[in-house]
């Protein structure tokens, strides 16, 4: 890779490729991208301690599993106690192994908002993160996990890349001056 190219009035480089790569390559740079980013963020009337700990603990709306959510380690243990013990590795870890009956039944359809949410709150809350996100131009956002082909692209680079659109839209929307206003996380009916 060539040496990135500064843009000017950025404080950060964008690559020679207009990709920022945040989760492997460019992590240096661009790890405040990361759901795991130190950056609590308020929302429903609860503060958190960063993306990741919101968005796990919307799986469910049971106080016991939100407060083991709010009692992790750190953002990757969250996500491992929040993890679904059908299709986890770490299921060992998870807080559902005998409790599937409490994962939200409607978590695949509302998981994209609640991520989209968290991920507006951050930006929207911070203004030193916001201006880091508007830095980036028009770059291709791109989470270059190996391990996710849904938030990211996966092993083969062909993946959804769902955080690294989510991450392009709050950054059109604060070019833009809009989506202003926080909206809450949904739940169920």
């Amino acid at each position: 890779m060539n040496a990135p190219t500064p843009i000017s009035d950025s404080p950060l480089p964008i690559p020679d490729d207009n990709r920022i790569l945040f989760f492997a390559r460019d992590r240096e740079l661009y790890g405040f991208m990361s759901n795991f980013h130190d950056a609590s963020i308020s929302l429903c009337g609860e503060v958190w301690r960063s993306t990741e700990y919101f968005y796990q603990a919307q799986k469910s709306l049971d106080p016991e599993y939100r407060d083991a959510i709010r009692n992790a380690k750190s953002p990757g243990h969250a996500k491992d106690i929040g993890a679904d013990p059908r299709t986890s590795k770490k299921q060992k870890r998870s807080w559902f192994v005998g409790r599937l009956d409490k994962i939200r039944p409607d978590w695949h359809q509302v998981k994209l908002e609640v991520m989209e949410t968290a991920v507006r709150a951050k930006f929207r809350q911070d203004q030193s993160l916001q201006a880091l996100l508007a830095a980036t131009g028009d770059a291709e956002i791109v989470e270059d996990s190996a391990y996710d082909s849904f938030w990211g692209i996966g092993p083969d680079g062909r993946g959804e890349n769902w955080l690294g659109r989510i991450l392009m839209k709050v950054r059109q929307e604060i070019r833009k001056g809009s989506g202003a206003g926080v909206v809450e996380s949904p739940t169920p009916e």
